[in-house]
């Protein structure tokens, strides 16, 4: 499979490219540490034209852009943003809005992936939005890791960065149902 990743060489963008190869697909890296500017309709366009699927591993504005192309191009995409658009465990509301999850400096982080996932859902493209628990950080990669809807998982909430990418390209290989899911790191076995 050909496999664009905007964002590849950053925390998530670069273990999703890593794992992409690893399974022996064919990846093209969009960042702008080597001059790619996702902004850039043309350069997207051209970009996508080519590749099966992709990955978009950056907040905010170049979301748009590579869902216009994505819905020029007809290429599926998936778009990893952040916790905040996921329900409360408790069900009280939003990780948003939850200070146990979204401390006052994180918010407009947190509101940045609010705004990307109401790009995707007023947006025609083929896409699904992946949220991270909680607690997203490098760590070891397992392989396996578990699968929610919109709320957030706990026990742990958290999963590292080469987990994430597992994910990700599981779902570019074996598309789920849900237009936008979470997961977290296997809860450890009671010992």
């Amino acid at each position: 499979m050909k496999i664009a990743v905007v964002g590849a060489s950053g925390m998530v963008g670069s273990r999703v490219v890593a794992e992409a190869v690893r399974r022996g697909h064919d990846v093209t890296g969009v960042s702008r540490s080597a001059g790619g500017d996702a902004t850039d309709q043309e350069l997207m366009d051209s970009v996508l034209s080519g590749v099966d699927s992709a990955v978009v591993a950056t907040t905010g504005v170049t979301s748009t852009v590579v869902l216009d192309a994505a819905f020029a191009t007809r290429t599926r995409v998936i778009v990893v943003g952040g916790a905040a658009p996921l329900r409360t465990p408790d069900g009280t509301g939003l990780v948003l809005d939850d200070e146990r999850y979204v401390p006052p400096h994180i918010r407009p982080v947190a509101e940045a992936s609010m705004r990307q996932l109401e790009e995707c859902k007023a947006h025609r493209a083929d896409w699904v939005y992946l949220s991270p628990p909680a607690l997203l950080e490098p760590g070891e990669r397992t392989g396996s890791y578990r699968r929610g809807t919109d709320e957030l998982l706990t026990g742990p909430s958290a999963i590292s960065a080469e987990d994430l990418a597992v994910a990700v390209l599981d779902e570019l290989e074996s598309p789920g149902t849900d237009r936008h899911f979470t997961v977290a790191s296997r809860v450890p076995a009671a010992g």
